[in-house]
């Protein structure tokens, strides 16, 4: 009886020596860390007017304050309705566009769209033109 008894012992011994580092290795392994999010931020509009501009900022103020905005060179812009560079954009021009913010909350350009009017002016007085200038008659067929 003894014997079965130090068997028993023995048995139960071992098997909590085998379980063991199983058991302590699932309490001390780290849980893995959630992904990081690689979705891009969604860019959020503005519209206003230019307070400053250079190569490297924009600054615009619309109706709720002013927007100091950097300027990347994944910064799309235009300046009426054409592919331009930020240097195009002239203080006291009306702008729309987007921006994103990042996680420490700084602000870049997104797209920036100037509108001079320039574009606009320029077709009213293409139209205007054609439509002032005299008809021309029509020359008759020779035989």
């Amino acid at each position: 009886m003894k014997s079965s008894l130090l068997k028993s012992a023995l048995v139960a011994v071992v098997g909590l020596a085998l379980c063991a580092p199983l058991a302590l290795n699932a309490q001390t392994t780290p849980a893995a860390a959630p992904a990081a999010s690689t979705k891009a931020a969604k860019p959020t509009s503005y519209k206003g007017v230019v307070k400053s501009v250079d190569a490297s900022s924009l600054v615009v103020t619309t109706k709720t304050g002013d927007l100091t905005l950097a300027v990347a060179a994944t910064t799309k812009v235009k300046n009426d309705d054409k592919k331009a560079d930020i240097t195009a954009i002239t203080v006291g021009e009306k702008v729309t566009g987007s921006y994103t913010k990042d996680d420490t909350g700084a602000m870049t350009a997104y797209s920036v769209h100037g509108h001079t009017g320039a574009g606009k002016k320029a077709k009213k007085a293409a139209a205007a033109a054609a439509a002032a200038a005299p008809a021309t008659p029509a020359t008759p067929a020779t035989p």
